[in-house]
């Protein structure tokens, strides 16, 4: 006796897969943006942000002055196993990670204004040598990786109940 409405597993399962991917950039893309608005990174548990030194515009929220690093946050690459996300901003990585910024600046002879009297200033080197702490905002996050978890299984009961 032939069987009648085999459901077609396959095909659920693939657009299953299509659905993961494009939930997961639109949810992990939020994640890093959210990092943003809460002012810190939640990995296992949420890390605030350290405030700046010397804060001259004690309003505004650290990281963000013009919002170009927060909108630049996309999808870098992916294939079937893996999608990476990130920045082309430079200076990123020197926020995400507390990195140590070294560089020679070369400075021009010029001349300034000092107390009303014009003064000729030789031109001369200066080297910079600036340590900026851990801003993390985009990574891995174990509460992100159970989010995706949790999503997918629910799907995955959804649309095999639904069968």
């Amino acid at each position: 006796m032939p069987l009648k409405n085999i459901p077609d597993f396959l095909s659920v399962a693939q657009q299953l897969k299509t659905d993961v991917r494009i939930f997961a950039k639109v949810y992990c893309l939020q994640w890093f943006d959210d990092s943003f608005q809460k002012q810190g990174f939640t990995d296992a548990a949420f890390t605030a942000w350290p405030k700046r030194k010397n804060d001259k515009d004690p309003g505004r929220a650290v990281l963000i002055d013009t919002t170009f690093l927060r909108k630049s946050l996309q999808v870098l690459s992916e294939d079937n196993r893996r999608i990476t996300f990130g920045t082309h901003v430079p200076y990123a990585g020197i926020h995400n990670n507390g990195e140590r910024m070294r560089a020679v600046q070369y400075v021009r002879a010029h001349t300034r204004n000092r107390n009303g009297r014009r003064e000729q200033v030789q031109a001369h080197t200066r080297r910079i040598n600036t340590q900026y702490p851990e801003r993390k905002f985009i990574g891995e996050s174990q509460k992100m990786m159970q989010g995706l978890d949790n999503w997918l299984h629910t799907e995955i009961i959804k649309r095999f109940n639904s069968l």
